[in-house]
């Protein structure tokens, strides 16, 4: 680190005391100025001050640990809260970790495996309270296709990546690039996402054996294994579903069949409305725990058989891959894991931003906050063979509805789903794979919205055509890519919007009857905007018919806050080429930014024209006209050129552009 030392003032007065004491500033080869004291020893005490102020303060400490907050303030009804909504939470995450890893692929444990650490840390650093990290559907079936290429290394190897970049982004606060994604482009892709998994699940739910995991190879191979459909498997499948779907969408306050039966405030109806209520929230482990004695005591489903015992041994993941004579280096294992690492840091990201809106939709959400929590999260997650987590919507809907007081409830979770590995392993290989499937399509079911359709194009019909985009390439080349696609055309449909402002341009003619142009764009006018107005202006004037004499062109620029240097000199040849023409180009009511772009670019020239007001725009127009000798006036209105009537005499033409 280079030091060049700059007096910067001959004294000043250190803060808390009235000694005067002689500054110094230290500039750094990365662009940092740290104010020293000319008696320091060396540098490293002000880089370290510089460092402390800027990272260490008791804001930032509170923001990159949020626990702090929250933990001082803790209390025993907190507490009681918070066992409620943990306990209640682990009924929904074991059922649903099981089924996710069989989802993505992977032996039933791994989906526990990911049901825990990333529980731990996200009560640490997350800043939702209602968040339940942990394996999700989406998630999963993004997964699926690199599991085929890797097995389990690939799924560890990818939480590991995903959450480091998440980490990356974090700590360089860009968790503001959820912005661009839109709402259509959202919706499509959760409605695509639902119908992949759901048909990913059908295998499971007939009882067929395939292997493909996208959208178009898996209804293909349904189509052709029909005749292997496995009756009991089915039967099942369908059972499942018709105690899971109802009990979904029941409101537990209301109990219709038991009007006028019971008292309102009776013991009796209370102990039923708990009772009823655990049912509802535990509906997954209710199917998970039935099925799995009913299949213990048959031999007619499909189980899981390949189900390791036990706690996952606490490694660092293998960063290459072998397997037979086939062997992938790092480097490229990284090459065959981009598409996913990227897409699922965002959906990831997406995810717990769509649960923190949902459930505190009145309190501005960190997202780079959350980044951090989620990197975290899953890179520890990958040292205990975890896949790729983020926070999910069904468990925390459930978390929310549990009266959760503190993130503490995802420790008490976390725990639970460890006790499960340790002590019900053993059992875990009885649960028939269409409950399994059963489960996952029924908490899917909800995410599929065609009526957002509807809805989108009744608001602005340009943004169908990203929504079918992300549907379309989706369900028929693949998740990972169909939301990139979707992404980058509504990008470039924004871009195209900001450059192709709305530009009002009309003939009016000043107090005293000169007439002249006057150009008026709706928003500022930046680098792909600029050859658009130019070309507005050209055809304004040809349709005028002004080409062949004297014409005044006057900009307004109320509405352009910011500019650009291919602004200024795009604008800067616009002006010579019209002086040329015999034509005078004046600006009106610009603002800071503007101004001084073409202040800078004009250099002092007379042929920059700025009037602060619309007297002095007529003076300019009308001295333009005097100085090139062309006045289409009576001489009776040259003699008077600056007379002036009211404002309202910016006469309008019928014509606007």
């Amino acid at each position: 680190m280079t030091k060049q030392f700059n007096q910067l003032v001959p004294y000043e007065r250190i803060e808390g005391h009235n000694i005067p004491c002689r500054r110094k500033s230290l500039s750094t080869s990365c662009g940092m100025n740290i104010r020293m004291d000319e008696d320091d020893e060396t540098s490293l005490r002000g880089c370290c001050s510089w460092c402390r102020q800027r990272f260490f303060t008791k804001e930032k400490l509170k923001r990159r640990f949020p626990i702090v907050t929250w933990l001082l303030k803790y209390s025993l009804l907190d507490l009681r809260g918070d066992l409620i909504a943990g306990l209640s939470v682990a009924f929904t995450i074991i059922p649903q970790g099981l089924a996710l890893a069989i989802l993505a692929g992977l032996p039933a444990q791994y989906g526990l495996y990911t049901s825990f650490i990333g529980l731990f840390v996200y009560a640490l650093f997350g800043t939702v309270k209602d968040v339940a990290f942990g394996p999700t559907s989406i998630l999963a079936i993004l997964i699926a296709p690199f599991v085929v290429m890797g097995g389990t290394t690939y799924a560890i190897l990818l939480s590991f990546y995903t959450g480091l970049l998440m980490l990356i982004l974090g700590m360089m606060n860009l968790g503001f690039v959820v912005d661009f994604v839109s709402f259509p482009v959202l919706s499509s892709f959760s409605t695509a996402a639902a119908i992949t998994i759901a048909c990913s699940q059908m295998k499971s739910f007939f009882g067929i054996h395939l292997t493909a995991v996208r959208f178009l190879p898996t209804v293909v191979g349904l189509l052709t294994h029909l005749h292997e459909i496995n009756l009991w498997d089915t039967f099942l499948g369908v059972v499942c579903l018709a105690f899971l779907i109802p009990l979904q969408h029941f409101r537990t306050s209301s109990f219709f069949f038991l009007e006028g039966r019971v008292a309102p405030h009776s013991m009796s109806l209370r102990i039923f409305s708990k009772i009823w209520n655990l049912i509802v929230t535990a509906r997954n482990a209710v199917v998970v725990i039935i099925c799995g004695v009913i299949a213990a005591h048959t031999n007619v489903f499909t189980i899981n058989t390949d189900i390791k015992l036990g706690l996952p041994p606490m490694q660092i993941p293998t960063f290459s891959y072998g397997f037979n004579e086939t062997y992938r280096s790092p480097t490229q294992v990284i090459g065959d894991l981009a598409p996913g690492i990227l897409v699922m840091a965002l959906v990831g990201l997406l995810e717990t931003v769509a649960v923190a809106n949902a459930f505190m939709p009145n309190k501005k959400l960190d997202a780079t906050q959350e980044l951090i929590a989620l990197g975290i999260g899953n890179i520890l997650g990958s040292f205990f063979s975890a896949f790729p987590a983020t926070g999910s919507f069904s468990r925390s809907a459930v978390n929310h509805n549990s009266g959760v007081r503190t993130p503490l409830s995802g420790i008490i979770t976390g725990s639970l789903v460890i006790l499960a590995l340790a002590t019900l392993a053993p059992y875990f290989k009885f649960i028939p794979k269409p409950a399994l499937a059963s489960i996952i399509i029924a908490a899917v079911l909800p995410m599929v919205k065609f009526q957002d359709i509807l809805t989108i194009w009744r608001a602005n019909r340009i943004d169908v055509v990203p929504y079918f985009i992300t549907l379309l390439s989706c369900l028929f080349i693949g998740l990972e890519y169909g939301i990139g696609l979707g992404v980058t055309f509504s990008l470039l449909v924004l871009l195209y919007l900001m450059a192709r402002p709305r530009i009002s341009i009309v003939m009016r003619k000043t107090p005293c009857g000169d007439v002249f142009l006057y150009v008026k764009p709706d928003r500022s006018v930046l680098f792909p905007s600029v050859e658009y107005m130019k070309v507005k202006i050209s055809k304004a004037i040809d349709s005028y018919g002004c080409s062949t004499k004297h014409l005044s062109i006057v900009i307004d620029g109320e509405h352009m806050f910011r500019a650009d240097s291919t602004f200024a000199m795009s604008v800067r040849h616009m002006v010579d080429h019209y002086r040329d023409s015999g034509f005078i180009t004046v600006f009106y009511n610009l603002r800071k930014a503007p101004y001084r772009a073409l202040d800078v670019v004009f250099l002092d020239s007379e042929d920059f024209i700025y009037c602060e007001d619309e007297e002095k725009v007529y003076q300019a127009i009308r001295a333009g006209i005097v100085k090139s000798g062309i006045s289409n006036q009576s001489d009776e209105r040259d003699s008077h050129p600056l007379k002036r009537r009211k404002s309202s005499h910016w006469l309008t033409s019928s014509v606007e552009y």
